[in-house]
């Protein structure tokens, strides 16, 4: 070997620590530049899914309508109070399983009892106890971070129920512009309230013919996200994660319609309402569960009566109007664009939203 080969040789080197650490540097900042880039397009396939959910569950209700020629009740409660009655305590999700490719899921469901129903309680849940915690992607928004299945009344001694695991939806059904208590007391037999004037009520099922305002400028089922129970500063409870698909029961063994609060079964874990705004804050207690919301940046996305789908934006006019108990009533108004969309019969005219 020469002289000049084995200077060649000895200039050859590699990199050093500045030019490696500047490299580093530079593959960073790229990350960086690229990262919400990513992230945005992950959100925009997700928010996409989310959209063809909620068409598949237009189709499904147009569906059954089809062949019921009714859209679906809210939930089955028919007898006051929360003792177990035969066949009581289904929800709407519950109804449209044969329209979303899940015949096979519905045949299984004994509905002459209720949801909780086991054939043998014990320590492996069966009979529809099982069948309640089965998850469908149809009802679950991939923006809507939760787990598929909620644990709920434990114990339920006045069934002999045990635990339960109950599978969770990112949408609810829409049941007018107020909250409040959604059922009422006729006798001895649960009815829809006065102030619930949306498409889904208790133990009535509606028409098209029943939506006077038009049924595409109407809700019909609306997003919402799994929001675990917490405590505000005024150590109040919030959060809103009993959202079902299938139905349920509370401790006594039978639905109760009229529970509206965060830690109860009630209608609101099937339906909602519009009175609180859309995407509102975590501090305001005893509203999230009654309320629509989503994780998508600026609203949220809602299938309309007609089987359109609509991204509403979470500042859309709204007045936030309680119902007025006793006359004069205003359950036909006056009140926001939000609350209008929520109710099938208010006769007040929707602008372009």
């Amino acid at each position: 070997m020469n002289r000049i080969e084995s200077r060649r040789r000895r200039s050859h080197h590699g990199f050093t620590l500045i030019e490696l650490l500047v490299v580093i540097a530079i593959i960073a900042i790229l990350i960086a530049l690229l990262l919400p880039a990513v992230q945005q397009a992950r959100e925009a396939a997700r928010r996409t899914q989310c959209r063809n959910n909620l068409k598949q569950l237009g189709l499904a209700l147009h569906n059954y309508i089809d062949v019921n020629s009714v859209f679906p009740m809210g939930l089955s409660d028919t007898v006051w109070g929360n003792a177990e009655i035969t066949g009581d305590g289904w929800a709407w999700g519950a109804a449209i399983l044969p329209y979303l490719d899940q015949a096979g899921l519905f045949n299984q469901f004994n509905f002459n009892t209720n949801p909780y129903n086991c054939i043998t309680c014990g320590a492996a849940p069966t009979g529809n106890q099982a069948l309640i915690a089965t998850p469908l992607a149809a009802f679950n928004c991939p923006s809507d971070v939760r787990p598929s299945v909620a644990a709920n009344n434990p114990g339920n001694a006045a069934t002999g129920k045990g635990t339960n695991a109950t599978a969770l939806s990112s949408y609810m059904g829409s049941a007018g512009p107020f909250d409040g208590t959604p059922c009422a007391q006729n006798g001895t037999v649960p009815v829809a309230e006065a102030r619930n004037i949306g498409l889904f009520r208790v133990n009535s099922a509606l028409s098209f013919r029943d939506i006077t305002d038009g049924s595409s400028n109407v809700f019909a089922v609306g997003e919402v996200r799994y929001i675990p129970n917490g405590v505000d500063a005024t150590n109040a409870a919030y959060g809103s994660d009993r959202q079902f698909i299938y139905g349920h029961v509370t401790t006594g063994g039978g639905p109760k319609c009229d529970n509206n609060g965060v830690n109860n079964n009630g209608m609101h874990n099937h339906v909602r309402w519009t009175r609180h705004k859309l995407n509102g804050p975590l501090t305001n207690a005893g509203t999230l569960e009654r309320a629509f919301h989503s994780n998508h940046v600026g609203g949220a996305h809602f299938l309309m009566g007609d089987g359109s789908v609509r991204f509403v934006s979470e500042n859309i006019d709204h007045t936030s109007t309680n119902f007025v108990v006793g006359p004069p009533s205003n359950v036909n108004g006056p009140y926001g664009t939000y609350q209008r969309l929520a109710g099938i019969n208010d006769g007040q005219i929707v602008s372009d939203f």
